[in-house]
């Protein structure tokens, strides 16, 4: 096995799970549930008011 330091894989990994280049990042103003409307932050994949997937993360 080829270890490239002295963390494990999986902690390189998880820490590597950061928002993806292709989801498009919206203006503060701009992101709002569609379903009730509460603000949410740009890591956020579930609205914090209804807890459904926010736009960004709803189809992938």
């Amino acid at each position: 096995m080829l270890r490239t330091g002295s963390t494990p894989w999986w902690r390189r990994f998880i820490a590597s799970a950061d928002v993806p280049s292709y989801v498009v990042v919206r203006p503060a103003e701009a992101r709002r549930c569609p379903e009730c409307h509460a603000f949410y932050e740009v890591r956020d994949r579930y609205c914090p008011g209804c807890h459904t997937a926010v736009p960004e993360w709803r189809f992938g």
